[in-house]
């Protein structure tokens, strides 16, 4: 079975909300940097762990949502990262 394709715009759709999302973790935590590697990894495994419940529930609302709030995190502690506000 052929997989569909996802056109560029598509994926373009998705960046602009991925977006939104990063501003809204921001108004609602605020832009204090992560501090460590291990704190990104407890985040980004707490969403992880939060999709696959949304998985189990089948709710397509619910797993686009935990998709963003994992792509958020990984994003949030890259930046923080490439900034130089991590201690490892």
């Amino acid at each position: 079975m052929e997989r569909p394709e996802i056109s560029v715009e598509n994926i373009n759709v998705t960046i602009f909300e991925l977006r939104r999302q990063l501003a809204r973790r921001l108004k609602e935590k605020g832009a204090g940097s992560f501090l460590s590697t291990q704190e990104i990894l407890g985040c980004v495994t707490e969403e992880y762990f939060e999709l696959v419940e949304a998985v189990r529930s089948s709710s397509r609302e619910a797993v686009l949502s935990e998709l963003y709030d994992i792509a958020v995190a990984a994003v949030f502690g890259a930046a923080c990262i490439e900034r130089g506000k991590v201690d490892w």
